[in-house]
C-alpha cells in the first residue's frame, strides 16, 4: 500500500491510496474461503462447494466485501503509520475493482490535531458559597402556600381587574383558517404574571363577563406555535368567569395536613432543603467555573463535523423537551439557535480537554464501574438490569456511559488538585418563571 495525503485545512486532508494488486488478490481469496465456509448450496455439503461456484453465485456480494475490507483496512492502516485520529471520511472515489489489478481510491477524512493543553493540575478557580437567609425560608414558605392557593368565583363583579384570574374561550385564525393549537376551551389565564402576549393581556384587562372581542395580534417569531409564529392573527376571546386566588394561612390545621406539628419543625425542614440545593448549586458553580477555565487557557482546532453533530443533538432535545411540555415546534428560533450553537462548541471543546487529560493521566473504566452505573439507573427507574443493559447494548450506549465515567473520573481529579476560592453569594439569581 501507498498513499499520498495533501492537507486541506487544519482538521481536514485528501487521501490517495494504491493497494498493490497482490494485497488485493490475497484479501478476495480469503474472502471467497469465508464465503465458501458458510455456503450452504443444494448438491453440495455445507462448506464444500468448489470455489468458481462461489465466485459465480456471489459474485456481486464478494466484490462489495473486498472493496469495504481493502478501504476500511488501509484507512486504519494509514491513521497507525502516521499517528493520525481520524473521525470521519467523505467524499470517496475509487476506480473499477478487479482481483488481479491494483485498486485505487482517494477520499477526505477529518481528524482530531494533537492537542497540547496547558498546566491543568493546579487551576484557580472560585467556589461560590451560598448561605441560607430567612427571606428564603419566608419565600419557600409563600410558594407552598400559593402551590395549594384555590381560585373562588367572583360573582357579584363582571369587569376585569389587574390580577385577576380568568375562564377563557379563545380562538386564532389566519388567513381565514382556525389555528387548532390556539384553540382553547374555558383555558385559565390570569392577568398581570407575564405569561400572556402583552396586546392580550391588554384587551382582557377591560373586559366584562360574556364579552366577546376580535382583535388582530403580532405574534412573535419565537411562539412555539408554528401557525402563528411571525405572524398577524385574527384573535377572539370570549370571558366566562372571573376567579381570585385563595391562598391558605399557616395554621396549625395546614401544618397538620402537610405533616408538621408546629412552624419551627416546617422551617427547619426548609431549611436542610434549601441548604442541600445550595450545596448543589456551589459544586455546579465550581464545575462550570474549571470548564471554562479549562476553555479559555487551550485553544485548539478540532473538525466542524462535531459541531454540527452536537448542534443537531441539543436541537433534537430542546424540540423533544418543549413538545413534551406541550409545546410543539418542529423548527428553532434564531436566538435559541444561536444559544446551542454556543452550547455545542463549549461541549465538544470540554469534551476533548477532558479526553486528552484522561489520557495523559492513565485513566481508564472498568467493567465493573460500569455495571455499577446500570445497576443505579435500573434501580432509579425501576426496571430490570437486564433490560437495561440489553437497551445499551443494543442501541451502542455503552461508550456513553464509559465517557460520563471517564468524565467524572477528569472532574474529581481536577477538583483535588485546584486552588478554590470560596467566595460568599450576596444574592441567588431568580428565574422568572410562567405558571
Amino acid at each position: 500500500m501507498s498513499f499520498q495525503i495533501d492537507d486541506l485545512s487544519k482538521t481536514e486532508k485528501n487521501a490517495k491510496f494504491n493497494i498493490d494488486k497482490s494485497e488485493v488478490l490475497k484479501s478476495y481469496t480469503e474472502i471467497v474461503k469465508l464465503f465458501q465456509k458458510d455456503a450452504d448450496l443444494k448438491g453440495f455439503r455445507k462448506g464444500k462447494v468448489p470455489e468458481n461456484v462461489i465466485e459465480s453465485i456471489y459474485s456481486n456480494q464478494i466484490k462489495e466485501e473486498l472493496k469495504a475490507r481493502l478501504i476500511n483496512l488501509n484507512i486504519r492502516k494509514l491513521g497507525l503509520e502516521k499517528k493520525i485520529n481520524i473521525v470521519k471520511t467523505k467524499n470517496l472515489e475509487h476506480e473499477d475493482l478487479d482481483k488481479n489489478s491494483d485498486f485505487k481510491f482517494s477520499l477526505n477524512f477529518e481528524f482530531i490535531p494533537e492537542i497540547k493543553l496547558s498546566k491543568y493540575d493546579s487551576l484557580v478557580v472560585e467556589k461560590e458559597i451560598f448561605s441560607v437567609k430567612k427571606k428564603d425560608i419566608d419565600d419557600a414558605i409563600s410558594n407552598l402556600l400559593v402551590n395549594f392557593a384555590s381560585n373562588e368565583e367572583i360573582k357579584n363583579r363582571k369587569k376585569v381587574n389587574k390580577k385577576d384570574i380568568l375562564s377563557i374561550n379563545f380562538s386564532g385564525e389566519l388567513n381565514g383558517a382556525s389555528i387548532k393549537d390556539l384553540t382553547k376551551e374555558d383555558a385559565t389565564v390570569e392577568i398581570g404574571n407575564g405569561s400572556l402576549i402583552p396586546e392580550i393581556e391588554t384587551q382582557l384587562s377591560d373586559m366584562k363577563i360574556g364579552e366577546e372581542k376580535v382583535f388582530d395580534v403580532d405574534y412573535p417569531k419565537g411562539f412555539p406555535i408554528k401557525e402563528a409564529a411571525g405572524n398577524k392573527i385574527k384573535c377572539k376571546i370570549v370571558v366566562n368567569k372571573i376567579f381570585k386566588r385563595i391562598i391558605p394561612k399557616l395554621t396549625d390545621e395546614f401544618l397538620k395536613k402537610i405533616g408538621f406539628d408546629s412552624k419551627k419543625k416546617l422551617r427547619e425542614r426548609i431549611s436542610e432543603d434549601i441548604s442541600r440545593s445550595y450545596v448543589t448549586k456551589s459544586e455546579s458553580t465550581l464545575r462550570k467555573n474549571i470548564g471554562d477555565k479549562l476553555i479559555s487557557k487551550n485553544s485548539f482546532d478540532f473538525p466542524s463535523s462535531f459541531i454540527e453533530d452536537e448542534e443537531k443533538r441539543l436541537s433534537n432535545e430542546y424540540i423533544n423537551r418543549m413538545n413534551q411540555q406541550g409545546i410543539k415546534i418542529d423548527q428553532i428560533d434564531e436566538k435559541t439557535k444561536l444559544v446551542i450553537a454556543e452550547s455545542a462548541n463549549r461541549n465538544i471543546k470540554l469534551a476533548l480537554i477532558f479526553a486528552e487529560i484522561a489520557r495523559l493521566e492513565g485513566m481508564s473504566v472498568t467493567d465493573g464501574e460500569i455495571e455499577k452505573v446500570l445497576i443505579s439507573m435500573a434501580n432509579d427507574q425501576k426496571v430490570a438490569i437486564n433490560k437495561i443493559k440489553k437497551y445499551y447494548k443494543e442501541n451502542n450506549l455503552l461508550d456513553d456511559v464509559r465517557v460520563r465515567i471517564t468524565d467524572e473520573k477528569v472532574v474529581q481529579f481536577l477538583i483535588s488538585k485546584a486552588k478554590i476560592k470560596e467566595i460568599k453569594s450576596k444574592d441567588v439569581k431568580k428565574v422568572k418563571r410562567s405558571p
